[in-house]
């Protein structure tokens, strides 16, 4: 088979995608296989390392030196704007109601360069 033969082969499935991000969300809300607490304005988030460093440039290079304890507090963003970009970073779905609750989500968006949360409040 030639190379330009096989290319018309390969299919993409979204629903694939579709399906991970739903059982790493599952995984998260039963608290099975998080490696990582992060305390917002006194709240506790479980999530996955992986997933987080995906989603968010500040936390890829905020993980590269990591060493400590699986605990770690994220200052400078409220706990309101980080509940909908863990939401988002696990479901695809951002809703926040209101010009001001956007404008904090945003906020936190470019603060942990969260881009894709940037795009979807851009869209909003």
């Amino acid at each position: 088979m030639e190379a330009e033969e096989m290319m018309e082969c390969i299919q993409e499935f979204p629903e694939h995608y579709k399906a991970i991000l739903n059982r790493l969300n599952e995984q998260r809300e039963q608290d099975q296989f998080t490696d990582i607490t992060l305390i917002v304005d006194g709240h506790h988030f479980k999530a996955h390392k992986a997933v987080l460093a995906a989603c968010s440039q500040f936390f890829y290079n905020f993980f590269q030196d990591f060493t400590q304890e699986p605990l770690v507090e994220i200052e400078g963003v409220s706990n309101m704007a980080f509940r909908h970009l863990i939401e988002f970073t696990y479901t695809a779905k951002l809703m926040v109601q209101g010009e001001e609750e956007a404008n904090d989500v945003w906020k936190a968006a470019e603060y942990l360069q969260m881009l894709e949360a940037m795009k979807a409040l851009e869209i909003r």
